[in-house]
């Protein structure tokens, strides 16, 4: 079977509490049994109450099941049995025969996704399906039109509260309170311009009493905002793939379905490899973002994938693994957002070596030309070569090998740093990071033929 390491299934647990119990779950005596074969892993432990929990984990689509009362996805049963088998490095005994509440619950996943579309042509005429369809493109003109009015009177609205902020001077920003950023964001949902109220909440995460940047973040923020106004109010002069990032980052988001069905995404086969991933919650929503790098087509892509209420993310796609799939591509000037189109295998190393860019001025070369396409980039996921940590005044920086430093992301916690230059040995290395102009996040280290995931 193709295992995990350690490490990705780490990332999987949903809290630490959870990591914790997956581990102490993690030694073969206090499982009653467990096998696999080549599409799902099975197990049976032991619980509190008078029947063993069965537990079993889709090995294609990274998904759990299990018997016990737990909410949580994955349960710390899930999380045990895996660590377990990282620790055997894959070798547990295989079966062919699945027990019935295993092949029950894979024939289940398997015929929801291999599901056959029911042909209607011969029970209904070409003319009906003519006019079905026809119908269908005006509702859908429709509600098209009625969103833009809707986004249009939320962004007139959200123009004069932006000249009114910036007209009150940067100086005043910290003395609104969270509410008056809230109240406008609220508005802007209710205009149907999520993208637009996530940037207004953005000023709420903003630390004014310990960062000395507060007031350049604000004017960046303030300046992103302006930019995405100005541009919708001239939306019909744009070409075609700016309109259409424009719009996305309003909030129009293309539903997965619709996108797969569309002949003019860009899709491309490769081995991607996933530099890193992150992870956020608010407001009970759970966003994943996935940083995938394509070992032949050098280009970067970004997976979201979201769940609610704290239910499980099912995605093939893991950290620090290489993933052999087709990626289908958002429509955009600058595409990068993907959404995996098919999956066809994991691969357990880089089928070949790859190299990145030889300094920081080529980095911000690179960043700057994207930026010049796309004014609201904030992040630019790299390879920088030859790299190594230094430490100046009270800040770790990552030092190139013409001495150009930069800032190492304030989020960056001691430990993953202290990992690193344990790793390093001090020694400059290959690292894929998350540059951001001022600052760069380290996601992982590339070594030959081996990625090692820093988180």
């Amino acid at each position: 079977m193709n295992y995990l390491t350690d490490e990705q299934v780490a990332q999987l647990a949903p809290d630490a509490s959870s990591l914790k119990a997956g581990r102490d779950l993690s030694h073969e005596p206090k499982w009653l049994n467990f096998q696999s074969n080549e599409r799902v892993l099975w197990g049976e432990v032991q619980g509190s109450g008078k029947n063993p929990y069965q537990t079993q984990i889709d090995l294609t689509n990274t998904a759990f099941k299990c018997s016990c009362p737990s909410r949580k996805f994955p349960c710390k049963h899930g999380l045990g049995l895996l660590f377990l088998v990282a620790k055997k490095n894959g070798e547990i005994s295989s079966a062919i025969e699945e027990p019935s509440w295993v092949s029950e619950w894979m024939n289940k996943r398997s015929a929801k996704v291999n599901k056959p579309e029911v042909s209607t042509e011969e029970e209904i005429s070409p003319e009906v399906l003519l006019a079905q369809a026809e119908k269908q493109a005006q509702a859908k003109a429709k509600r098209q039109e009625e969103r833009y009015l809707k986004v249009q009177n939320g962004i007139a609205e959200l123009e004069l509260w932006l000249k009114d902020l910036v007209q009150a001077g940067l100086l005043t920003v910290p003395q609104k309170g969270a509410h008056y950023f809230e109240r406008m964001a609220a508005r802007l949902v209710d205009s149907q311009a999520t993208g637009l109220a996530g940037l207004v909440k953005s000023f709420n995460k903003l630390d004014f009493f310990k960062n000395d940047d507060w007031q350049k973040e604000s004017l960046e923020l303030i300046s992103k905002i302006y930019l995405l106004i100005e541009a919708f109010n001239r939306l019909d002069q744009l070409p075609p793939l700016v309109q259409e990032e424009v719009k996305a980052r309003i909030g129009w988001n293309i539903q997965t379905k619709e996108l797969l069905e569309r002949n003019d995404i860009e899709t491309i086969k490769d081995h991607w490899l996933v530099i890193g991933r992150q992870t956020t919650i608010e407001e009970g929503l759970t966003m994943q973002k996935n940083w995938l790098w394509g070992l032949k087509s050098q280009k970067n892509a970004l997976v979201l994938n979201f769940a609610f209420g704290g239910m499980a993310i099912e995605t093939p796609i893991l950290p620090g693994s290489i993933a052999h799939a087709d990626l289908a591509f958002y429509p955009s000037n600058t595409p990068l957002r993907a959404t995996v189109k098919n999956y066809i295998s994991t691969v357990d190393y880089l089928p070949e070596p790859i190299s990145g860019l030889s300094s920081w001025n080529e980095a911000h070369a690179k960043a700057i030309d994207i930026l010049a396409q796309n004014p609201w980039t904030d992040t630019v996921p790299l390879l920088i070569e030859q790299v190594c940590i230094v430490f100046h005044q009270g800040k770790y920086y990552l030092q190139d090998a013409h001495e150009t430093i930069l800032k190492i992301d304030s989020t960056v916690s001691n430990e993953q740093i202290w990992k690193l230059l344990a790793i390093t040995g001090g020694n400059a290395v290959s690292l894929m990071v998350l540059y951001q102009f001022d600052s760069v996040r380290p996601l992982g280290l590339v070594q030959n033929y081996e990625y090692l995931l820093l988180d």
